[in-house]
Order: structure tokens, then sequence, then C-alpha cells
């Protein structure tokens, strides 16, 4: 039977969403298959479209995005275990290539497929590496207000958070003045500055790499947590998280896979700051088990891609 990759969630379950999936409904749309919207959810339409393709093509009818639909649709092989977890964390992250939001939590703007910020320098540096590599998409991007960012990004940390502050919006500050949205999110739309997003992505992914050979995770499942790690908490520390693990797996020297993702995920939620702890357990058990709630939403992780088969770099 043909690996199955995405499909259709159950109801109850968060919908299986991102640029992965944009770009599967843009194939179908192509194909004569139509979606209808191409909005990166795989829903009803999605689904209908699949069938439909499947029914032209003689592949089985099941609307599922197996290998052998994924081949003859993308003309290509499936998306490796780095698209898929990218998938799932970005959901986590609320971001796709070109969100961007404000000050809500004093990281001063944050903007892209896993949400850089200007407070630990990754927004800058790529704005920056725009702006060397591809002016023209930045001046078309940006217009009149690119001086005003250029300026801002060789200032202080204090002042670009007191800018960004300046540009927040809302009791929370979490949206931005709608002139600054939308130069975002026209930057995004590029592939050339998506290109970078995902270079710089792989940083991350190198230390999810790292994180998971480690303590020994060798599923898709096992892999994804790290990186969910990496992304939203920096990585398996080797201090106290480390030792914490260690001791774990020294008393329980036949535990699964399954109970070590457990423990890891709970080590790295109980040293996150308090008012976090609960948010940060839940997301990663929701990795760790494959199933679980985050931010309010279900989600199976099978539904965009992560078992329990072993992965591969």
């Amino acid at each position: 039977m043909a690996r199955i990759y995405f499909r259709r969630a159950a109801g109850g379950y968060r919908a299986v969403r991102g640029e992965v999936i944009r770009r599967v409904q843009a194939a179908l749309k192509a194909s004569g298959s139509d979606p209808k919207d191409i909005d990166g959810i795989f829903g009803g339409d999605t689904e209908n479209a699949l069938r439909d393709f499947q029914r032209k093509q003689g592949l089985d009818v099941d609307g599922r995005l197996d290998h052998d639909t994924w081949v003859k649709l993308m003309k290509g092989q499936p998306p490796g275990v780095f698209d898929r977890c990218l998938q799932l964390t970005a959901d986590f992250e609320d971001h796709g290539f070109q969100k961007l939001v404000g000050n809500f939590d004093g990281a001063g703007l944050t903007w892209g497929i896993i949400g850089f910020t200007l407070q630990h320098g990754e927004l800058q540096n790529i704005l920056n590496q725009v702006r060397s590599e591809h002016p023209a998409l930045f001046g078309q991007a940006f217009g009149s207000l690119g001086q005003e960012l250029v300026d801002i990004l060789g200032q202080s940390w204090s002042r670009q958070r007191a800018w960004a502050d300046s540009i927040s919006t809302g009791s929370r500050k979490y949206r931005v003045q709608p002139r600054w949205e939308a130069a975002f999110s026209v930057l995004g739309t590029f592939a050339e500055v998506q290109a970078i997003q995902l270079e710089r992505v792989k940083g991350y992914w190198d230390r999810a790499v790292r994180d998971a050979e480690r303590f020994g995770l060798r599923t898709e499942m096992g892999i994804s947590l790290c990186f969910d790690i990496a992304v939203q908490n920096g990585g398996i520390d080797t201090g106290p998280e480390q030792a914490r693990i260690n001791t774990w797996r020294d008393n329980h020297p036949k535990a699964a896979e399954g109970e070590l993702r457990v423990c890891i995920a709970d080590v790295v939620a109980e040293n996150s700051k308090p008012q976090y702890v609960e948010d940060v357990r839940g997301r990663k058990r929701t990795i760790a088990a494959g199933d679980g709630t985050v931010h309010g939403a279900r989600y199976a992780t099978r539904d965009w891609g992560i078992e329990e088969e072993v992965w591969q770099v």
C-alpha cells in the first residue's frame, strides 16, 4: 500500500495546511481538477479535487495524497521529512512566508515561516541579505518605507523595540499598521526571499538533527519533536535538560521511543518560563504522542505526514 503523506483531517481535528498544500492546490488547478480556493488548507474542496485527479489518472480514488498521487501530480518525489516537519511547526507558530505580527511578546516584530524576530537579530539578518542580494525586490516591497526600515535596522535593540512598538496596534500589540503589514506580505511572496527564509530555517533543522541523534530518536515523530524544540525553545540544552533526560533513560533502559519522546517533551516544557510551561507541554506532547491539542486546536500528526516511520537526514 502506498504511503499516505497528507489527508483531510477527521471532524474535530485541525485541517492540514501550509505551503506544501498550497503547492498541491496550484498543481491540481493547473491539471484541470479545481480545488477552488488556493488557500493552503486541505479541506473538502481539495479532497474532491484530488479524487477527480485520481479518477482521471486511473489511481485509487480516496482523496488522499499518497506516494503515487504525489508523483503523478507534482512530477517529483514526495516532500521530505524536513518539509513536513516545517509545515506542522509553522502552523503551531501561526506563520507563513508573508505574515508579520507586532510587539505583543516583547520581541519587536515577528515575520516569516517560523517567526523570525527583531529581538534575536534574525529578522535584521534576513532583511539585510535581501537588500544585498535582491535590492529591486526590497524596493518593490517597501517603496517609500524602505529608508525608514534601513535606518532602524542600524539602530540599537532598544530603539528597534521602541520603533516596533510604535507601529504595533491593538490592545495586545499583535497587529501592525496596514502599510507595514502589506509591505512585509509582498516581500514574503518572492521566491528568492522564501529561499532565504528556508536557508535560515536549515540552521534550526541542523540543531534538530543533532539533538535527535544525541538521544537516539529515529522516527519522524522524534525528529519533528526536536525541530519544534529547536524553533520554539532553541534546542535541547546540554545542561539541566540533557541531565534529566539521561537520568530518565538510565532508569528506563527498556523504554520505547514514544515514552522517551514524552519524557523529552516534559523536560523541555518544565524548563520553560513558568507562564508558558503548560502551553509548551501541550505542544510538545502532541508531537511526542501523535495526537493532542495546541492553542485550542486538536492535531493528529499522521494527517501531516508525520508518523512512527524511520526518518532519514
